[in-house]
């Protein structure tokens, strides 16, 4: 059995109690798809200052199909969001500004798939996107 940080666990924790389709992995499947986006710096946090409250992990790819596949990241012009789970109201928009200083300025394009509608992957403007997702 793997051992990973202690910041590892907490993120799978948070995403564990928020995502029905992560509840179904093992522990250690889990923890090893965290840490992958650790390991490649594509992931976003945010901390009230005692615990975490929200995670966004992302992967950059080409084409709509390469979001199907876990651990796939090409660098390409697509920000596929991976998974956002959050736990305080202002932590996605701050994990997004984050996220658009950082890696936004170099997409194109954000997707993301919605799990509830069959898998559907909805692919918008990055500008489209930012509009979307600040205005709440």
């Amino acid at each position: 059995m793997r051992t990973f940080p202690k910041a590892t666990m907490e993120m799978a924790e948070l995403v564990r109690e928020n995502l029905a389709f992560c509840s179904e992995w093992s522990r250690e499947r889990l923890m090893e798809w965290i840490q992958w986006f650790i390991n490649n710096d594509r992931y976003y946090a945010v901390s009230d200052g005692k615990s975490l409250v929200g995670l966004t992990l992302v992967r950059f790819v080409d084409r709509e199909e390469d979001c199907h596949e876990y651990y796939k990241d090409t660098e390409g012009p697509i920000c596929y969001v991976e998974m956002t789970v959050c736990d305080h109201p202002d932590a996605m928009r701050l994990m997004y500004r984050m996220l658009w200083k950082h890696l936004g300025k170099n997409a194109k394009k954000m997707a993301w798939v919605r799990h509830k509608y069959g898998e559907r992957v909805t692919i918008v403007d990055m500008d489209a996107a930012k509009r979307r997702l600040m205005r709440n």
